[in-house]
């Protein structure tokens, strides 16, 4: 019988094993020593990762796409900026009451599998808005039931895919591979509020016509993820070969490691504080772009792109680090470069200074999002690591609906800019405690990590 994680069980041990990369490691996935050899496109080598990366860029350009039509027809049908709030707690609200059960089922199953059946759904899902678009029938109701569908997918994907990533390649690359993931991500945020403003210019007779061509192109590019996903063979590590877990056990381990490594709880706090009160300002970013700039869509897409633009360069930059940088002082400086950020955003009013300031957060954004991935991904036992991951998942796209839906109702109460505002202080309070106490970020009994 397979035992929980404990301090006296060696099965899952307190320091990862000897051939896993250390927290000290450089970003590219070689240790100290080997910074010769690093290249930011390492993984490359790897057909399976090349595969997967090129098919979630595509998908994810379409996913943005929708995300921007989105947000743009959810504040043109309401003129509230707490109903995209409610679209993005729907999209979120079933991972953070799944993702425990699913993170456990994607360390017991073939994950290609499972996340092939989830893309299904979810292309389905960008094809129902646009025949709603199409018809002329899409209203708040029906976003809200298809923006509930999707969530529920995301829920049985997101663990699954973050530990997908070990899969595709050895354990020496594994850090460049999560930077490189996260870059195709913000390259994908981006490239799709551009391109989703081009297809609006381009086939829309109305807005209304162009945003339902971005729900079929995000459709369509679906198909070429699950393309990825059916001819790789990625080699699962850490399912379970032997005895079943019994369900509680199975539940429970990811959540007894976290609780019992400081370093894995506080990573994971920190993601909470992010999501809910580093990212409002993508929830009321619709409602600055039309009450504050006064833009079009092509404004507000625009907006979006820049702040795309920030994190695939922070993607990139974290990438190529070397291992003398901490990525616990990349958290902790990041952090507070987020929230300043947040302080400049609401008193800005000029869109290309709005532009500006939102490709800086996006890079802040990122390069703290990223450390805490790879810093969690390292430390983990791997056939504990989907279940972990689901917990990074959960305070990550977990919590951040709950924000959506706090600061969406903010905004309309004292307004979106004074909305963002409230959040950067609540940001800007705790990274003053990490940079106060840096060693809360380490193993107890650690002064540096």
């Amino acid at each position: 019988m397979t035992r929980t994680p404990g301090h006296d069980d060696d099965r899952y041990p307190l320091a990862p094993p000897a051939d896993t990369p250390t927290l000290e490691a450089d970003a590219a996935g070689a240790p100290q020593g080997a910074l010769g050899r690093v290249r930011t496109f390492e993984s490359f080598k790897h057909r399976d990762f090349t595969l997967f990366f090129s098919g979630a860029l595509l998908s994810n350009v379409g996913s943005w796409m929708q995300m921007t039509a989105l947000g743009w027809l959810v504040y043109n049908l309401t003129g509230k900026s707490s109903a995209f709030g409610t679209v993005n707690f729907l999209s979120g609200a079933p991972v953070f009451f799944l993702i425990i059960f699913t993170g456990a089922l994607a360390d017991h199953v073939d994950r290609r599998k499972l996340l092939i059946a989830t893309q299904i759904v979810l292309m389905a899902q960008a094809a129902a808005f646009g025949a709603l678009a199409s018809l002329g029938h899409v209203t708040i109701a029906w976003v809200y039931g298809l923006s509930l569908l999707g969530g529920i997918a995301s829920a049985f994907m997101a663990p699954a895919w973050q530990a997908m990533t070990p899969d595709l390649v050895p354990k020496k690359t594994l850090m460049n591979a999560i930077a490189l993931n996260a870059a195709q991500f913000n390259a994908a945020r981006l490239i799709g509020p551009m391109a989703a403003a081009a297809v609006i210019a381009i086939f829309g007779r109305n807005q209304s016509d162009g945003i339902t061509e971005v729900f079929y192109v995000n459709a369509a590019s679906f198909l070429f993820v699950i393309w990825a996903l059916v001819i790789i063979r990625p080699k699962q590590h850490g399912a379970t070969k032997g005895p079943r877990e019994k369900p509680v056990q199975m539940l429970l381990a990811g959540l007894k490691y976290a609780a019992e490594h400081r370093r894995v709880r506080m990573h994971l706090l920190t993601m909470v504080f992010i999501s809910v009160f580093g990212m409002p300002f993508s929830t009321l970013l619709p409602a600055i772009a039309v009450q504050t700039l006064h833009v079009s869509s092509t404004g507000y897409s625009v907006l979006m792109a820049a702040n795309g633009l920030g994190a695939l360069a922070g993607a990139l930059g974290v990438a190529s680090l070397s291992g003398t940088v901490r990525r616990e002082a990349i958290v902790r400086f990041g952090i507070t470069v987020l929230a300043l950020g947040g302080f400049a955003l609401s008193v800005s009013r000029s869109t290309l200074l709005t532009a500006a300031i939102l490709t800086v957060m996006g890079a802040a954004f990122l390069a703290c999002v990223s450390s805490v991935n790879t810093n969690l991904q390292t430390a983990v036992p791997p056939e504990l690591r989907a279940r972990v991951m689901s917990l990074f998942v959960l305070a990550f796209m977990g919590m951040m609906p709950f924000g959506a839906l706090l600061f969406g109702w903010l905004g309309d109460l004292i307004g979106p800019s004074y909305a963002v505002t409230a959040g950067a202080v609540v940001l800007l309070a705790y990274s003053l405690v990490l940079l106060a106490r840096p060693s809360l970020l380490c193993e107890a009994g650690e002064e540096r990590c």
